[in-house]
């Protein structure tokens, strides 16, 4: 989320979300404390077929300027991504979303759009957009726009019209005011406190969520709704495959309400229409707690959402070897979550400090967390360079997320792989070792590892659409079914710097873990009984 600059933003809630109690004990005692305990699933929920393919997908996100530059200017672009899609296919991806790609002054990366319906020119053109389409497709790869639909940028045609020609079609596509007036409950956060800016050609004040230099749009007005939903239908007939949507939850405002108003809900249905035409899907950037996620998820608005608080909730299970407050959060998820709807469970992203910053770069950690998030229910949404385990960097150009959009690294010349040139934001620190070509060759790298974690949900219905089922357990553990008619999976994922026991009743003669294709543990009397080592999760099945 663009509003929040820092992973404690979200866990404040800057528009009044509840914090998220990560250590606080269960209610019911549904964790067991330190001990290990015997642990029975009981009645296991309903299962429910689910074969769109956005649910059986694995999305990585990406900023096309930090991934790859073709011609040596420092910036990527989207035939440097073309060239590199081999890479994406071969580490299981199936979705790529891509971070805005459209005309900008930049003054917020990409996210104070010119122009809805061409190509930035540092990433080349709507053919390059054409061939990367073409190619992703030709790999089994779907692509992703980010629409920032809330506002413009000012240097978009449809403000210029509307300062300049207060009478015109679009004199109120923007919202105006002769007088500064009211800002965002609760709002705060990087983009600073004044929501109203003058604008000295109208003679009014234009009222602005984020940066002055991007403008709110006015979902009062139809005509620039139609005007929206024409932009998603240019690029579906161009071959895109879906939508990332930014802080759709907040289009509609009636100050000082921003959120969750039903015009948002309005608009989103007309946009669901528009996607279900050409069977595309959207995933909708929402700071919200379950219970106000789920009407999102309705069968007539997003098909996705992220779950942006939770992102912390990894970390925090890591860094206090406690995975209960995680668990409780993935259990009302679920139980909030209506049929047909999906969460989409992160680490980090363009917005959030770098995973292995939250955890001070313990490989351990990165590892268990990668473990549960490409485990957990939701379609999983990876970051660039999230799978190498990229170092926050030291450049800023906007503002301080800069540090999480630093080249991706290939190599370890000077460059990271990334350019012949000079690449337009430093390269992270200890590239050298974090790269592409390192830990491909290395079976033990954190690389190698997220590649068998993807390969294993990719061939696993259980991990892709099954049941989700907690268990009570030891406070270092999460431990879950995953449960399908093609066959269940129990996840055994240990937080604990220290090894750990695990007893679980299953239905087994034998277990063994999926992930090393090894046996781990006994089953005697239809109780699975193990040691977990410190900081790993198993995938266990009957062999």
């Amino acid at each position: 989320m663009r509003r929040l600059a820092l992973l404690g933003l979200l866990l404040l809630g800057c528009d009044g979300d509840p914090v998220v109690d990560a250590g606080a004990p269960d209610a019911g005692g549904a964790d067991a404390g330190d001990a290990a305990i015997e642990l029975d699933a009981g009645q296991p929920p309903p299962f429910v077929e689910d074969d769109r393919w956005h649910r059986q997908a694995v999305f990585y996100e990406l900023w096309v300027r930090s991934f790859q530059d073709s011609d040596g200017d420092g910036i990527g672009d989207l035939a440097g991504l073309t060239s590199r899609l081999d890479y994406l296919a071969d580490l299981g991806i199936t979705g790529i979303w891509l971070m805005p790609i459209f005309p900008s002054p930049l003054a917020d990366s990409g996210y104070d759009v010119a122009d809805y319906v061409d190509v930035h020119p540092d990433y080349g053109t709507l053919a390059d957009f054409d061939a990367l389409t073409e190619a992703a497709h030709a790999r089994g790869l779907r692509i992703y726009l980010d629409l920032v639909f809330n506002h413009t940028s000012r240097a978009h045609a449809w403000f210029e019209e509307s300062r300049t020609d207060p009478t015109g079609p679009r004199s109120d596509w923007f919202v105006w005011s002769d007088t500064e007036g009211l800002g965002c409950e609760g709002a705060s956060g990087p983009f600073g406190e004044t929501r109203w800016t003058f604008d000295d050609v109208r003679g009014q004040f234009y009222f602005h969520q984020f940066y002055p230099a991007q403008p709110d749009l006015n979902f009062d007005q139809p005509a620039m709704r139609t005007a929206l939903l024409d932009v998603a239908r240019f690029w579906l007939d161009r071959g895109t495959d879906g939508f990332r949507l930014d802080v759709p939850y907040r289009y509609d405002e009636d100050l000082p309400v921003c959120v969750h108003r039903p015009g948002t809900f309005e608009f989103l249905r007309s946009l669901r229409a528009v996607t279900d035409e050409r069977d595309a899907a959207m995933v909708g950037e929402i700071l919200a707690s379950p219970e106000e996620l789920a009407p999102y998820l309705a069968d007539d608005v997003l098909q996705m959402g992220f779950l942006l608080a939770e992102s912390a909730l990894f970390s925090v299970a890591a860094n206090s070897e406690n995975a209960s407050g995680l668990g409780r959060a993935f259990d009302e998820l679920v139980a909030a979550t209506p049929t047909g709807g999906a969460f989409c469970p992160v680490l980090g992203n363009h917005d959030l400090p770098r995973a292995t910053e939250n955890v001070s770069d313990d490989p351990g950690a990165l590892r268990v967390m990668a473990g549960t998030l490409l485990t957990l229910p939701g379609v999983p949404f990876v970051y660039y360079g999230e799978e190498l385990g990229m170092r926050a960097g030291a450049g800023v150009i906007v503002d301080g997320r800069d540090s999480a959009r630093t080249p991706m690294q290939w190599d370890a010349t000077p460059t990271a792989g990334f350019t012949t040139g000079a690449p337009f934001l430093a390269v992270a620190p200890e590239h050298a070792t974090r790269n592409v070509e390192v830990e491909q060759a290395d079976p033990a790298s954190l690389l190698s590892h997220y590649r068998r974690l993807i390969a294993l949900r990719n061939a696993t219905p259980a991990l892709r659409t099954g049941t989700y089922q907690r268990l009570a357990s030891a406070r270092g553990q999460l431990v879950y079914w995953r449960r399908h008619p093609d066959g269940d999976r129990l996840v055994v994922a240990s937080y604990a710097r220290a090894a750990t026991d695990v007893a679980v009743s299953v239905p087994w003669a034998s277990a063994e873990d999926e992930i090393t294709d090894a046996p781990v543990g006994a089953v005697t009397d239809g109780v699975f009984r193990g040691s977990v080592p410190a900081q790993t999760v198993w995938v266990l099945r009957e062999p």
